[in-house]
């Protein structure tokens, strides 16, 4: 059975769904030049089993919040009543509700774990780009973005800008280095997103900006783009359109090691 999985921790490339690379290896235009960014090749994030404890915990948390709203005593058990009057629209019982969750936290584990996947596969592409030149007035524009979020940081904490910097040990140069890295990621997404016909419609750019505002808890829209100029907010949407859609062309390594455990796990339980 082991011979199936190869010998001496051969690493194994598995595709995922939908995974056949098209299109050129490399792209470019006059700022960057992007290579191997499609069957990107990472590690799959596992998504773990929702065990009982994980339920106790939210359960225990919404009790909490239950109990401090109406006085109650903090070891205060949850009942069916309890359920059906504050916790849930669709559970009757503690067991249906204790269900509920479980579905919501295996789908909370699930979009933690593509998230993460969508990461790695973003920090190999960035990794196989470079950059030829900056847009100046862009990178005036990203760098200029970073002094206004530092300088309110600064007036939240009563300081001086110099004096903030000074106290986080960060100096100006860094923040040069930062806004280059930043566009850098936005160069290498606009040309991807160009390439293959990734960019938003309006429509989409506005469904995305009000899952936004739900996530990031504005009460509207219009509060999330007082927040976050709408240039920016649009450059987010392409640069996450992107990693899902180079996260759907990578590739999974697993180690033979571990397909080996699995495989006799497998033959023990058909014995």
């Amino acid at each position: 059975m082991k011979k199936i999985f190869g010998i001496l921790g051969v690493l194994l490339a598995v595709s995922c769904a939908g995974c056949a690379g098209t299109g050129p290896k490399k792209l470019s235009n006059e700022y960057v030049t992007v290579e191997n960014y499609q069957g990107v090749e990472i590690e799959k994030a596992e998504v773990s089993e929702v065990k009982e404890e994980d339920i106790d915990k939210v359960v225990a948390h919404m009790m909490a919040g239950y109990t401090a709203q109406h006085g109650l005593p903090e070891d205060t058990p949850i009942t069916d009543e309890i359920v059906r009057d504050t916790m849930s629209d669709t559970a009757e019982t503690v067991e249906e509700y204790r269900t509920e969750l479980k579905k919501q936290i295996r789908i909370t584990k699930e979009e933690s774990a593509r998230e993460e996947e969508e990461l790695r596969v973003w920090e190999k592409v960035m990794d196989h780009s470079d950059v030829k030149k900056y847009p100046d007035d862009r990178l005036k524009e990203v760098k200029q973005g970073l002094v206004e979020l530092y300088e309110g940081y600064a007036a939240e904490a009563k300081m001086e800008y110099e004096a903030y910097l000074e106290a986080i040990r960060l100096t100006d140069e860094d923040l040069d280095e930062a806004a280059k890295a930043s566009l850098k990621q936005e160069l290498v997404a606009d040309l991807i997103a160009e390439t293959f016909g990734l960019k938003p419609a309006e429509s989409d750019f506005q469904a995305a900006l009000e899952e936004y505002a739900e996530e990031y808890k504005f009460a509207n829209v219009g509060l999330l783009l007082k927040a976050v100029p709408e240039k920016e907010m649009r450059e987010m949407v392409i640069r996450d359109r992107v990693k899902a859609w180079l996260t759907d062309r990578c590739t999974y390594t697993y180690e033979e090691a571990e397909d080996e455990e699995k495989a006799e796990k497998e033959e023990k339980n058909g014995q």
